[in-house]
């Protein structure tokens, strides 16, 4: 929406985007300037009459927002103003910032918008899924001048144009999600419900796998001796949510916990490889030093941590932390947090 006077000259932009996020949740919405050629003000316009300082008032409607902040990020982040002055009140916030043009020149692109800040807006908790907040500008108590003072654009003056803009709220992700096998044959996911969810896309692999109707879901279609990567996603009534953590579940059944022997190594190294397979990495390098009637070698699990924690990066999954890093003595335990770090 363009508020003010048409006017047969140029206009620089002063606008509000859009953002989103869930009830209660924080929506970023950016700020920008479009500095257009031929205008009083402008990196075109010579010495003295750059864009320097902005003013401006952004309306919201409180039974949705509950707050609305404003932090100076893109191009005028690393500046340091002469004078910044936030005003908070019911239903509106407003800005005053000023710069100066020796040391401090707003680096603008002209004829191109140009982020300079961003709206924080706190969504009320009762705020419906699907509903927009508009933002409007208050056309009156926005400027943009030189440093001085001395010019200035306006909406009244016909040489200011404003765009409003909004913040939706959006469904919630799933949080928490946990992939765990049920054996060679099924993977068990689950995560924390999200309220005002229809039901849940599940995604196995970056590839769609099923609809959930409720917070957990048994995956029955696998294969043994794989890795599996699932995240999922909420749909409601206001569309589609962004995805949640990613999660992987190697289809394994391993022997017996209580002795370190080869076959633990050994399958160990074929859950980490279907692992780093999941995540688009290569197998782990032959190792002769494995087998019956071979001692077990510190070298050996830490040749596993390395590779799993690879696979786990490359997942986009938080790598692990391990115990005993020198490991000077092999104990039950280390192999333990490996096969808990690919079920």
């Amino acid at each position: 929406m363009l508020l003010g006077a048409v006017s047969l000259s140029a206009q620089d932009v002063l606008s509000i985007g859009t953002g989103s996020a869930a009830s209660g949740g924080v929506a970023s919405v950016p700020v920008s300037i479009l500095d257009r050629s031929g205008t009083a003000l402008g990196s075109d316009a010579g010495s003295g009459k750059r864009i320097q300082g902005i003013a401006f008032k952004v309306m919201y409607p409180s039974a949705l927002v509950s707050s609305v902040t404003f932090t100076r990020t893109g191009v005028a982040a690393p500046l340091t103003p002469l004078l910044e002055t936030t005003l908070q009140g019911s239903g509106f916030m407003a800005y005053v910032v000023s710069f100066s043009e020796l040391s401090n020149p707003i680096p603008l692109s002209l004829n191109a918008s140009t982020q300079i800040g961003t709206l924080n807006v706190t969504l009320q908790p009762s705020a419906p899924n699907g509903s927009s907040a508009a933002l409007i500008f208050h056309a009156p108590s926005v400027l943009l001048s030189n440093q001085a003072g001395t010019t200035s654009e306006t909406v009244a003056a016909a040489n200011l144009e404003l765009t409003n803009g909004n913040a939706i709220c959006s469904l919630a992700s799933p949080t928490n999600l946990v992939a765990t096998n049920a054996g060679a044959s099924q993977v068990n996911v689950t995560w924390s419900a999200v309220p005002g969810a229809d039901h849940y896309e599940v995604w196995r692999n970056n590839a769609f796998l099923a609809n959930a109707p409720a917070a957990s879901y048994a995956d029955n279609s696998v294969a043994a001796g794989t890795t599996y990567l699932y995240k999922a996603r909420t749909v409601g009534a206001a569309g589609t949510s962004a995805f949640s953590n990613v999660d992987a579940a190697t289809t394994i059944v391993f022997a017996d916990d209580e002795l370190i022997r080869a076959v633990h190594i050994t399958e160990l190294r074929t859950a980490v490889n279907a692992f780093r397979a999941a995540a688009g990495l290569g197998t782990m390098g032959a190792d002769g030093t494995i087998g019956v009637g071979l001692a077990i070698r510190a070298q050996h699990i830490l040749d596993l941590r390395t590779a799993l924690n690879e696979a786990r990066a490359a997942a986009g999954m938080s790598t692990l932390t391990y115990t005993d890093s020198s490991l000077a003595l092999i104990r039950a335990a280390h192999v333990q947090e490996l096969r808990l770090g690919v079920r």
